[in-house]
């Protein structure tokens, strides 16, 4: 498991399953879990089968394994896209703090509009021009690299977008 910026896909959204006492993702319905029956400390989503290592209880913000007790905690402290989620043993630190908000009250995820903290419009095609005496435009070229090149008109690989969900800008 890894923590990443809401972005409203089922990868990201659970649900308490009553039967198992189990806490499932959307994606595919498979459980929470502690890798290798509870013997590390690393999470995965796994077949549910209600083992000790699948059971956990929310309460004072936390998630705890009824077993171990240990919670779950984003790794390091560090709050970056991709960081691993494991359990660990309760510190009351804020990587092991969590929320619960349910999916019809969760704050919509703007797909128009200005978003004012970054100053871009929301999945609005623009190019990318220098302020140079050709006003050339920056364009992508494979997959990781962008160049300089002359302004055509309508080429996809010189439009960009700001993306609301991750907060970046892509390329078309």
């Amino acid at each position: 498991m890894v923590i990443k910026t809401r972005n409203g896909r089922n990868t990201q959204l659970w649900y308490f399953d009553q039967r198992s006492k189990t806490i499932k993702t959307k994606l595919n319905n498979q459980s929470w879990d502690i890798q290798s029956a509870g013997r590390t400390n690393n999470m995965q989503i796994w077949s549910t089968n209600s083992g000790w290592f699948q059971i956990f209880v929310y309460a004072d913000e936390h998630f705890c394994n009824i077993e171990n007790k240990k919670c779950l905690d984003v790794t390091g402290s560090k709050d970056e896209e991709g960081n691993s989620v494991r359990v660990y043993g309760r510190s009351n630190n804020p990587n092991q703090k969590w929320k619960i908000i349910y999916q019809d009250k969760a704050e919509k995820i703007a797909t128009k509009g200005i978003d004012k903290e970054f100053g871009f419009e929301i999945n609005r095609p623009f190019y990318i021009v220098s302020n140079m005496p050709m006003k050339r435009v920056a364009e992508c070229v494979g997959a990781n690299n962008m160049i300089q090149r002359r302004y055509v008109k309508g080429r996809v690989a010189q439009q960009y977008y700001f993306d609301g969900v991750s907060r970046t800008i892509r390329s078309q």
